[in-house]
């Protein structure tokens, strides 16, 4: 009777096994156990980043309309009269608007194509719209073709321009180029490559990034009634064995015999940072020109922070941790200027291996 309950326990045991293995595979999506199958991993490089020329930056004439009224009854015997408007006129011009290239009021400027949004002013001839009147200030230009720019993305930091010509001799250089593989490629994905010019005009201001005021210290570690043997024991446990600020608390007391709060080793480990970062920024290190960097989550106070970091891939060295609560353009072109802060002179082979994350990019 025993070896009947042993094969019908051990056929019972195999069909929970297979229940499991089910359950385990429909919230996973995919099975755990089965050998996995030879499988080469995707070979999909990064599209290189590509420095192009600054574009040409026209600035245009600034005209004044009073000038241009004055000479225009010199020339006519008699004064530019403003725009009459129609009574039941369904458009009408807005009254603060002015002509951003002779500066004329409102009573001087058309609605040229109706609720479309087009305006002409009528001292100038100048055409403009609501939205590009202030662009008309600067117009870039392509420095292959001399094309206006069109802005195509406005992110946070920064505008993307590109030059939508087809006849550009940078877009035609660059299509003739492509082998026959990677024109099927580019029909199927055209993000996956790079063949008109861009330009991108950043709106922050680079100059205080590389300048922060300096944090003092919590505590003034000259003050302390520890030791330095004492401090060192504390960052030793907290710092280098990653232990947490109770459980360093409880080692000094049941060890050392030492009573401390967790909050003071906190203040401690705070103060001795801001101390030694300056130390650890302006080492003299031997840096070679290859630098990789990316970007990962952080809690710092329990929220969650971006951290940018850079390193050296020869000598192992991390050069840049920037920690910032945004995503953002500016954390990474700080994160970047860390690195180039540390060396002397800028390598002729200078590079940086990253994603492509639009952040940065």
């Amino acid at each position: 009777m025993y070896p009947q309950i042993i094969t019908y326990l051990l056929t019972f045991i195999k069909f929970q096994e297979q229940i499991i293995r089910t359950l385990l595979t429909l919230l996973i999506g995919k099975s755990m156990f089965d050998k996995p199958k030879d499988q080469q991993p995707v070979n999909k490089p990064y599209r290189k980043l590509q420095v192009d020329d600054l574009p040409i930056i026209e600035i245009p004439e600034k005209l004044n309309y009073r000038n241009l009224l004055t000479e225009y009854q010199e020339k006519h015997g008699k004064s530019l009269k403003p725009v009459r408007r129609h009574k039941n006129a369904k458009v009408s011009v807005p009254k603060g608007m002015k002509c951003p290239k002779c500066g004329a009021p409102s009573d001087y400027l058309y609605a040229n194509n109706g609720d479309k949004g087009q305006y002409q002013c009528k001292v100038c001839s100048c055409l403009f719209s609501d939205k590009n009147r202030f662009s008309k200030e600067a117009i870039l230009k392509c420095p292959h073709c001399s094309k206006t720019l069109d802005k195509i993305k406005e992110r946070k930091d920064f505008d993307v321009f590109k030059c939508k010509n087809d006849d550009c001799p940078y877009y035609q250089k660059k299509l003739n180029g492509m082998s026959s593989k990677e024109k099927k490629q580019f029909k199927k994905d055209p993000q996956s490559f790079k063949l008109r010019y861009i330009f991108r005009q950043f709106h922050i201001d680079f100059q205080p990034l590389s300048k922060n005021s300096p944090e003092l210290p919590v505590v003034d570690l000259s003050r302390i009634y520890a030791s330095p043997h004492t401090l060192g024991l504390i960052l030793t446990y907290h710092v280098n064995y990653g232990l947490s600020a109770r459980r360093t608390a409880a080692l000094m007391q049941d060890v050392h015999g030492v009573a401390i709060s967790h909050q003071t080793i906190l203040n401690y480990e705070n103060s001795v940072a801001l101390l030694l970062k300056p130390y650890v920024d302006h080492y003299p290190y031997e840096l070679s020109d290859q630098f990789c960097g990316d970007e990962t989550y952080i809690r710092v106070n329990g929220k969650w922070h971006y951290l940018f970091f850079f390193f050296d891939a020869v000598k192992k060295i991390v050069l840049s941790y920037r920690v910032s609560p945004n995503r953002d353009t500016a954390s990474a072109i700080q994160a970047i200027n860390d690195v180039l802060l540390k060396m002397e002179e800028i390598p002729e082979n200078l590079t940086f291996v990253v994603d492509g994350n639009q952040s940065i990019f």
